[in-house]
């Protein structure tokens, strides 16, 4: 009984330590919230919030990226643009909400 419970105390820690070693090898993730501010007369501009998140925490930027853009549609921020990226640059979803395309390119011409 106690040999029992000692073997799985250490095949525990064994797992444990397992993956905190493979922690170190997952991307980090970013939810970015870019608004563009579109204004008759001015020039166009746009503001980009980044919120990080650390090594492998996958499911918690899922959750922030969906409840973000529940609230900015409720909120009816518009045109908003949210990204979920992987690592600095991949880009996993993206969500818009309003004319975005139509702003991007009249900011850049």
């Amino acid at each position: 009984m106690v040999l029992g419970r000692a073997f799985k105390n250490f095949s525990n820690n064994i797992k444990t330590g397992i993956n905190n070693f493979l922690i170190f090898f997952k991307p980090t993730y970013s939810v970015n919230a870019v608004t563009y501010f579109v204004i008759p007369g001015a020039p166009l501009k746009k503001n980009i919030n980044a919120y990080h998140f650390g090594k492998g925490e996958l499911t918690e930027a899922k959750f922030f990226f969906n409840q973000a853009f529940d609230k900015t549609k409720k909120l009816s921020f518009a045109p908003v643009e949210l990204q979920l990226i992987e690592g600095n640059k991949k880009l996993i979803d993206k969500k818009k909400l309003g004319p975005v395309d139509l702003v991007k390119s009249s900011i850049r011409h």
